[in-house]
């Protein structure tokens, strides 16, 4: 059986999970299926009932109502596209090292966006998808790599 991972978490300081994250080089739709399955597993098993997937050029948030044990009410609340000083290099030839550097990418964007001029800087449909409880969120929480991560320098 698969380990059930996210790629990053946002977690309170008593230890809840807050929010979970999931980050995808690629925007395909098979890529955005597969995150939102595997975020949505994740969520139901990790009790959170926030989650965002990162993917290329999109951010998609979802939410459980929690009316359901198996994470059958996690529902999709939006998409808009991330800023354009994040998305991943056109020329990703080495997909592994780069999907790593991506989630880095976004794991210190979502600690930046602790500030709210930071926040202030995102577009609108973006400020408006995250809003105020997803900003409390992060600003609440710690912002973590779900795994470890090689740095460049360890080779």
């Amino acid at each position: 059986m698969q380990t059930i991972q996210p790629d990053i978490f946002v977690k309170s300081p008593d230890g809840e999970y807050l929010m979970l994250v999931e980050v995808k080089l690629k925007d395909t739709r098979q890529a955005i299926r597969y995150a939102i399955e595997s975020l949505k597993r994740a969520m139901a098993s990790f009790d959170c009932s926030v989650g965002l997937i990162v993917a290329g050029e999109s951010v998609i948030l979802l939410r459980d109502s929690l009316e359901e044990y198996d994470g059958a009410s996690i529902y999709i609340v939006g998409e808009a596209k991330l800023p354009t000083s994040l998305l991943p290099p056109a020329d990703a030839q080495c997909q592994g090292e780069t999907g790593l550097e991506f989630e880095s990418q976004v794991q210190n964007w979502l600690e930046n966006l602790k500030i709210q001029t930071n926040v202030d800087k995102l577009p609108s449909d973006l400020r408006n998808l995250l809003g105020e409880p997803i900003i409390n969120l992060l600003r609440w929480g710690e912002v973590r790599a779900a795994g470890f991560r090689r740095s460049k320098s360890a080779k």
